[in-house]
Order: structure tokens, then sequence, then C-alpha cells
């Protein structure tokens, strides 16, 4: 892993900083990275995870095959260098204690990947390119989230969003995948190092960030 210019002709720090923007990854005074695990897991669920990702004997206690390979595939395209941090066995093992719902939601944001991978491509999304999962990815964060925020320009009326029920769209997925891979990958060392974290502080945002307030 570097800072240098990729492929692309972007540098990893700006593809991450792009990446965490919506994930509320400021982490003022936070023990670990506990403010970045999807679920607020507790300081001994984040430890015991990452106790496990390590493990010479590991195997996953809640992912099937198949969908550890798609988060695997997931976890190179979102955060390059994440895989070699043991991000997919972090996730698998802080889901496999987390809640009905919050497992539900991430089976569910997978499948919608699997989808749009199916109907674009004629294949499952571990199976497709580098190149084609850029693709879906890419789609899906440029979509609509299911939720409409309130509008307020200074010299108006605030906009209240039209009452609708609520629904689930792949932006909504992406973001749920996204923030689950991001937290993992700075839960472990690798990713608490690039951080420049020496294990006894702590940044209020990142390093070589020009974001004022840090990330939201």
């Amino acid at each position: 892993m570097n800072d240098g210019p990729e492929a692309g002709g972007v540098g990893r720090r700006q593809v991450l900083q792009g990446l965490l923007a919506g994930v509320g990854a400021a982490i003022p005074g936070a023990t670990r990275a506990q403010a970045m695990t999807p679920a607020a897991a507790s300081p001994a669920a984040v430890q015991a995870a990452a106790a496990k990702a390590k493990a010479a004997d590991w195997k996953p206690e809640f992912l099937d095959a198949h969908q550890l390979a798609t988060v695997q595939s997931l976890c190179e395209r979102i955060v390059p260098g994440s895989l070699a941090a043991r991000s997919d066995r972090f996730i698998d093992a802080l889901l496999a204690v987390d809640t009905r719902d919050s497992k539900q939601r991430f089976v569910s944001a997978l499948g919608a990947m699997e989808a749009d991978a199916r109907l674009r491509f004629g294949k499952v999304f571990k199976s497709l390119s580098e190149a084609q999962q850029n693709e879906i990815l890419s789609a899906a964060s440029a979509g609509k989230p299911g939720r409409e925020d309130w509008v307020w320009t200074p010299g108006t009326i605030v906009r209240q969003p039209e009452p609708a029920p609520p629904k689930t769209t792949t932006r909504d997925h992406f973001d749920n995948l996204k923030q689950w891979i991001v937290g993992a990958y700075y839960s472990s060392e690798a990713g608490m190092k690039e951080l420049g974290s020496t294990g006894q502080m702590f940044f209020g945002g990142f390093p070589d960030c020009d974001h004022e307030g840090g990330h939201s």
C-alpha cells in the first residue's frame, strides 16, 4: 500500500477520502475504530473480532462460501489492500454477533450487488473483471438514497420531502457495504497505522485531509 499515484492517476489517499465521505468516519476520542463499525459494536466485540480474524485456524461463522468470496471482492474494490488486513474475516466475526436486522441488511446489500452483476453482465459479482465490478459500484454510489433529506436555502421556507413509504435503494446498499468495509479496515493494525496511530493516540480526522471539521 502506498500514497503514490495508482494506475488511473489517482492517489490511494485521495480514493480513500472520497470513499470515506458520508461514512461518519472521524474518530475524536474513540477507542480503536469503534466509531466506524456499523453496529456501534462494543470495544470488546471489536477486539474479539480482530483476534478471530488473526487466528491460524480461522473459519467463517456467519457468511457462506459464496458470500465470503463476494465480500472479499468488494473489499478490494472499495478499499484496496483491505483484504490483506483480513477485513473480510473481521466483518464475518462481527456479523456473527450482530443483530438479526443488521445481518439481514448486510445480506440484502450483497444480494443487490449480485442482482446488478447478473443484470449487467450475466455473472455473479465475484466472477466479474475489476473494471466490471468498478462499474457496478460506481453506478450504485451515484444513485439516490431511499431517504430524502429536508432541503433549505437561506431566505426560503424549509421544503419537507413528500411523505412516502420507506424504501432501500442500491445506493443505500452500497453505503452499508462501504461502511462495513471501511470500518473493518480502519479497525485493523494496518488501517490504524495508515491513520498515523501509535496505539496511544487517535486523530479527530484523517491525515492530509483538507476538509474542515472532518468527514460527516
